[in-house]
């Protein structure tokens, strides 16, 4: 059985600040790489709706009929995907953080080491994870709530004013989505990890990954806390931030604006995913031990890079 440490709830702060700091040996191949996974998500997503916009004439609303299997290919397709390029850009951070040579486009190294099946099996789990998470989300709130749902979202697809249903139970159907979705995010944010660096099949990985969630929930919840919260607040200071620079360029030409203002999500969505992904990392090297990892020198928990 694989070895659990016992993590105290303020390693949540530690693992939030270093983070934040994540990158900063080898930036050019860290954010290059969360960088690369945001293009590929997004290039696959117009590889997949380019038969749809070809089909379409000129000024035509899409048909719904058709734009539904397409729409759930694609949904597949991206749950499949995204734990091998999540396993991808953790594997450049943990390179880049013991100090040896990474590049972006090492983002694919899942591929190239064999681990792209049992990363995509997760995808698997996620949808069964997903299915039992509407199931509860019928049970608590109520026979007809997913039926008015789907009423609501048609009428705002066709333009009318949707009326949202109200769930039966909802302080609790609250607190049962908050604890499903932790236990959701972190099977797979430690499963990734496990399956590529502990070297664990998918079945041992989720029973090694539950015992974590559980084991240390405290620091897990305390980092996601904190996770969440500076995501929101720096959400609101990028918007800002886009929309002036927008404008600004806007001045000169409009499609300047527009560019300058991709540019500035785009760097901001990298530095969430490194982040995120670069947690998770620590989480489980904390949790479960790394061998190939170096020994962190000490440093000050007040000391942020930006």
């Amino acid at each position: 059985m694989t070895q659990l440490r016992k993590v105290p709830l303020a390693q949540g702060v530690q693992w939030f600040v270093q983070a934040i700091n994540i990158g900063a040996r080898n930036p050019r191949a860290v954010f290059g790489a969360a960088l690369l996974f945001i293009i590929t998500l997004y290039a696959l997503a117009v590889l997949f709706m380019l038969p749809v916009a070809a089909s379409m004439g000129e000024g035509a609303a899409p048909d719904p009929k058709q734009l539904f299997p397409v729409v759930a290919a694609l949904f597949l397709m991206l749950v499949f995907v995204f734990p091998i390029l999540l396993g991808g850009l953790m594997h450049v951070i943990r390179e880049a953080e013991a100090g040896r040579p990474v590049r972006a486009r090492d983002l694919f190294a899942p591929l190239r080491t064999r681990k792209a099946g049992p990363l995509a099996l997760l995808g698997a789990i996620q949808i069964a994870l997903a299915a039992i998470g509407v199931a509860l989300v019928a049970v608590l709130a109520g026979d007809d709530y997913w039926s008015n749902h789907m009423t609501a979202m048609r009428n705002a697809m066709n333009g009318a004013v949707p009326v949202m249903p109200e769930p039966q139970h909802p302080l609790l159907m609250m607190l049962v989505q908050l604890l499903f979705n932790y236990f959701s995010y972190a099977l797979l944010l430690f499963c990734v990890p496990l399956i590529l660096f502990s070297h664990l099949g998918v079945g041992d990985s989720l029973k090694a990954a539950l015992r974590a969630s559980v084991s240390n929930i405290a620091a897990n919840l305390l980092a996601s806390g904190l996770f969440v919260a500076g995501m929101l607040a720096g959400t609101l200071v990028v918007a800002l931030v886009g929309l002036l620079v927008g404008v600004i360029g806007a001045l000169i030409h409009p499609a300047l604006g527009a560019i300058l203002s991709l540019l500035v999500y785009a760097a901001f969505g990298s530095a969430v995913l490194v982040v995120l992904v670069g947690g998770s990392y620590l989480a489980w090297r904390d949790t479960f031990g790394d061998e190939a990892a170096p020994t962190p020198p000490p440093s000050s928990n007040t000391h942020i890079e930006a």
